[in-house]
């Protein structure tokens, strides 16, 4: 393998087990680019629904999920690790007290070794680092910042309503309260070419990120982003030319950041285009062929 595969982070932050299964649960939080603080028409390529599987678990509450989903998973992976993962939405968008309410009973959970949380940068104030760094002591917590991309034009197309050194400053201001910071980020966004992926890299690697997320852009239904690629306003990379930038990505990303994936997928009512995003792998095969030319 030709990277640090993101199981061997879980087994440096979890080292009582040898496997470690995240657990997807619904904060039942907003968005700031949803729900007017910032906009409302939210990020373009963006629909929850197509990647969230508790996207309906809105409006039960933390503790009930806890009680329903925990001992599936449990039944399935009797000796695993169970970490919990705030993913739908932006999930530090809301008052501290609100945010100690849902993530409080997480970590308190006896079945649960930890707690990742899908978050924006601009959503991470002191306060609220200050109280996953003491909920961190209890319990490791993972904080993932959405990045996308490290080309403010491109984060302003994509209507993302925030920029690179927002996300710089929140992913520092973490690693300096000893939480393990990780991201995400978007390969094939309108106009970009191997120049902005690079770059994308060059900034995940010289913040010593702990782990990254790699996604082919996939044009999903009810979004923005699919309108314009209806319309023919741009067109997507091919299978090769996705495998070839991330490729590039890793070599650049380096061996200290673990790469958690680089593949992407909807459910297929919902997903317009590339029709092999999905298709795990055959991207991981590709993307080592490349890396073993080296």
């Amino acid at each position: 393998m030709h990277y640090t595969p993101y199981r061997d982070l879980l087994l440096k932050l979890f080292p009582n087990y040898l496997k470690v299964r995240k657990l997807p649960l619904n904060g039942g939080m907003s968005c700031p680019n949803l729900d007017g603080t910032k906009g409302f028409s939210g990020c373009s390529y963006c629909n929850n629904r197509s990647f969230s599987p508790v996207f309906d678990q809105a409006k039960v509450s933390i503790q009930e999920q806890l009680d329903t989903f925990v001992p599936r998973l449990r039944k399935k992976y009797p000796n695993a690790g169970i970490l919990a993962y705030l993913q739908p939405y932006t999930n530090t968008h809301a008052p501290l007290e609100h945010l100690k309410g849902i993530i409080g009973p997480i970590v308190k959970h006896e079945e649960i070794a930890g707690l990742a949380i899908g978050t924006r940068p601009d959503c991470l104030e002191d306060e609220k680092i200050e109280y996953l760094a003491e909920m961190n002591r209890i319990k490791p917590i993972i904080v993932e910042i959405g990045l996308q991309t490290a080309n403010d034009l491109t984060l302003a197309a994509i209507n993302r309503r925030h920029t690179l050194a927002e996300f710089e400053d929140a992913v520092k201001r973490c690693q300096a309260a000893n939480l393990t910071v990780t991201t995400h980020v978007i390969v094939g966004l309108p106009g970009e070419t191997m120049k902005d992926f690079k770059h994308t890299a060059e900034v995940v690697h010289d913040l010593h990120l702990a782990a990254v997320k790699i996604h082919p852009l996939h044009i999903v239904a009810g979004t923005v982003m699919a309108q314009d690629y209806i319309a023919g306003d741009f067109k997507l990379l091919e299978f090769e030319e996705y495998c070839e930038a991330v490729a590039e990505m890793i070599r650049i990303i380096g061996p200290e950041t673990a790469i958690e994936r680089f593949s992407g997928e909807s459910p297929s009512e919902m997903l317009i285009a590339p029709n092999w995003c999905g298709e795990r792998d055959r991207i991981i095969a590709k993307v080592e062929e490349i890396l073993g030319r080296d």
